[in-house]
């Protein structure tokens, strides 16, 4: 029963979370000091649930408590992402001027702030929680970390159907920078750790001697699993903001991306977006 709660709670809160971002991102184009408000709000919450909970590794509560924390921190990256705030210096597309040296220094330029923001945090977190009881936070904070930057490197090497509705128009010059004319070889590379990962979790899940074991390692089992769901989307001929209508803007939920239906039309060697930069 203590697997399989976990395994819905942490399939719920990754709809939930992706969701309520997704609104957040929505709403920035007129409540932006609102938003900002709110998703700030929620991260400081999940810095002292990290803080409040690091001491205890005896209790699934303080698993799950701690779990959430990380999740709000992450929520607070994503959020910032999408409304515009912290991304990179480079907010043009691919081919406009000035132009960089290569096709991976102006790609980097676009999430550049972004990605150091998120480095920072992990570095953050490792330092504050070494030697703490509870390491669920940081577990849940780097998994997502890792796993985000695995499908970026997917879209940006290659990945046929790496195309989603669910960016905002905002950011819609990263259409320039990925590919979805091939599915490159760091796809099965990328597949492959992941599976290896989530079977090593489940394994360590099931073999827990705590409650409090069990819960953390089953949360971080789940979220493997739809990470590693994640990545096969990005082959897969199915649109994902599907499962997210209620949160986007509804002009983009009635009229779905002409790009999913014909994306042949649209392959440069730097073309297309990536459903990464829309994931909580």
């Amino acid at each position: 029963m203590i697997f399989l709660s976990a395994v819905l709670i942490a399939s719920a809160a990754w709809w939930v979370a992706t969701g309520l971002v997704l609104a957040l991102a929505r709403a920035g184009n007129r409540h932006f000091k609102t938003v900002m408000a709110l998703a700030t709000g929620v991260a400081t919450i999940g810095v002292f649930g990290l803080v409040a909970t690091a001491g205890d590794g005896t209790t699934a509560l303080s698993a799950y408590f701690a779990f959430f924390s990380a999740l709000a921190l992450w929520a607070w990256h994503e959020t910032t992402f999408l409304i515009g705030l912290v991304t990179g210096p480079r907010r043009i597309a691919a081919g406009d001027a000035p132009r960089e040296k290569t096709r991976f220094r102006a790609a980097f330029l676009t999430v550049r702030d972004h990605e150091i923001a998120l480095f920072a945090t992990v570095l953050g977190l490792v330092w504050f929680m070494s030697g703490v009881e509870n390491t669920t936070g940081l577990l849940a904070f780097s998994l997502l970390w890792v796993m985000r930057i695995s499908t970026k490197l997917n879209i940006y090497l290659g990945a046929r159907h790496a195309i989603s509705d669910m960016l905002p128009d905002r950011l819609s010059y990263l259409k320039s920078y990925f590919r979805t004319d091939r599915t490159s070889g760091w796809f099965y590379v990328s597949l492959s750790g992941s599976a290896l990962l989530l079977v090593w979790l489940v394994f360590a899940a099931a073999t827990a001697e705590t409650d409090h074991g069990a819960v953390k390692w089953t949360l971080l089992a789940a979220f493997a699993g739809l990470a590693l769901i994640e990545h096969m989307f990005l082959v897969l001929p199915v649109r994902d903001s599907a499962l997210w209508g209620w949160a986007m803007d509804k002009t983009k939920k009635k009229s779905p991306s002409k790009n999913r239906e014909n994306p042949a039309k649209l392959h440069t060697p730097e073309s297309e977006t990536s459903r990464a930069a829309a994931r909580a």
